[in-house]
């Protein structure tokens, strides 16, 4: 598949994950604007994989085009790998959104939509894994 005709469904009655397993994540460290989560299952630190939630509130700023920041979040998946070397590499992937806080909450959860099936739909698997625009 090619990046140049992708498609992908809005308004969709549902996007779900089905089959495979579950993987738990446990809270650790969290504040008013972050959150940690690991997976309690790994019991080797140094390869513990994790998931870094952040937010970012909207604030007020009178040269932002209705006067606010935008709303953001970012979550961030981290998988510690063991290399042949000896060494640890941490392979991630990181999903962001940002809004305006007039967007209604269709607007955001099409937002979600499309954003889920750029991670997953066939369009975009060559850019995921092989690095190409083609």
């Amino acid at each position: 598949m090619s990046l140049v005709n992708a498609g992908v469904v809005t308004a969709p009655s549902s996007i779900a994950a089905t089959g495979g397993s579950a993987l738990a994540f446990a809270a650790g460290q969290s504040s008013a604007t972050t959150m940690h989560l690991y997976v309690s299952a790994d019991t080797d630190l140094r390869t513990r994989r994790t998931i870094d939630v952040v937010i970012k509130p909207p604030k007020i700023q009178p040269t932002a085009p209705n006067g606010y920041t935008q709303a953001r979040a970012t979550a961030t998946y981290k998988k510690p790998k063991l290399l042949a070397n000896g060494k640890i590499t941490v392979n991630s992937v990181q999903v962001s959104m940002s809004y305006d806080v007039e967007t209604t909450q269709a607007e955001i959860q099409e937002l979600m939509d499309v954003g889920a099936q750029m991670i997953f739909d066939a369009d975009f698997t060559a850019l995921w894994k092989n690095q190409s625009l083609g």
